[in-house]
């Protein structure tokens, strides 16, 4: 009997959530716990640690462990350079659980990870060449061509939020402007959804009823769109035309032949999605564009803990 299996990490701010995949790439254990960052790293490590052992049994053979984790990374040596959302700067991750363990650690970006889970077992399945594209409170991409995850130099590639959309934009915290991530994330949609809001109250009556006394988020605009609140409706087009203008970018750069696409503004659908589709037929080279699948991620939470895990077995 085959006992061999793959633990994959999903390092977040809030959780760390583990799972143990075998030879078939099947979840056969799954676990997750707090991640307490505010601890430290030592903590945040010793916990992960745990849930890794606690994971196991005597009868299964551990192979390799793969991280997914937010921030910037050198693999080689394994360690987090930085990852604001934990506070760590040159944390060497990789070499403690090597250490702890006895077998191969891989650290992977979270978005790389993720395109690499839904292309290997999920949407993406069967495919060559596959773009796993988040839509959340920032925009981000990961890419698998030819059958290889695309990393980059530093395992920064994807960032297409942070490609121009708008060459007479606003300045974006990246240094760049006209920033796709200024114009299509969640967080752009809720900063116009309350810009228009301020300037057009007589017009926000249901919008601004949907948020109550709480700060107006991108799914009070999606529950205003649904429910035909024309200011939302408004709103979500012209971020999800934005969007499509990236979309284009990326068909053009990397030619894939799907596209899954996530996060939680993704969510939103059609007042988002039909503007992006109609920005793609209008910009977009239709020998490129025409056989480019669009579809939902099927992995959810634990996309980026089974890509990490699955970069490893391959």
């Amino acid at each position: 009997m085959n006992n061999k299996v793959y633990v994959g990490i999903d390092l977040g701010g809030t959780k760390i959530l583990a799972v143990i995949l075998n030879e078939q790439g099947e979840v056969v254990r799954r676990a997750e716990t707090a991640t307490l960052a505010k601890e430290g790293a030592d903590a945040v490590i010793g916990r992960m640690i745990g849930l890794i052992r606690d994971s196991l049994t005597p009868e299964l053979q551990l192979v390799s462990i793969g991280v997914a984790t937010a921030g910037t990374l050198n693999a080689e040596e394994g360690i987090v350079t930085r990852a604001s959302n934990l506070d760590w700067n040159d944390v060497p991750l990789g070499r403690r659980l090597e250490q702890d363990f006895g077998v191969p650690v891989n650290l992977e970006n979270d978005a790389n990870a993720a395109a690499y889970g839904e292309w290997a077992v999920g949407a993406g399945q069967g495919t060559k060449n596959c773009v796993y594209v988040t839509v959340s409170t920032g925009i981000g991409a990961g890419i698998v061509s030819g059958g290889q995850l695309a990393r980059g130099r530093d395992n920064s590639a994807g960032e297409l939020g942070h490609i121009t959309v708008d060459m007479n934009g606003p300045r974006c915290a990246c240094g760049n402007v006209g920033c796709l991530e200024l114009y299509a994330s969640g967080t752009a949609i809720a900063r116009s959804a309350a810009q228009r809001a301020a300037d057009n109250p007589e017009q926000a009556g249901l919008l601004l009823a949907k948020a109550g006394e709480e700060t107006l988020t991108s799914r009070h605009v999606a529950e205003a769109a649904a429910e035909g609140d024309q200011l939302s409706i408004q709103v979500l087009r012209e971020a999800g035309l934005a969007l499509g203008n990236g979309m284009v970018s990326i068909i053009h750069v990397m030619n894939p032949e799907v596209i899954v696409i996530g996060g939680g503004a993704a969510n939103i659908g059609a007042p988002l999605l039909e503007p992006m589709h109609e920005a793609i037929a209008d910009r977009g080279l239709a020998s490129m564009r025409n056989g480019v699948r669009f579809v939902s991620p099927t992995l959810g939470k634990e996309a980026g803990a089974i890509g990490a895990a699955l970069v490893n077995r391959s």
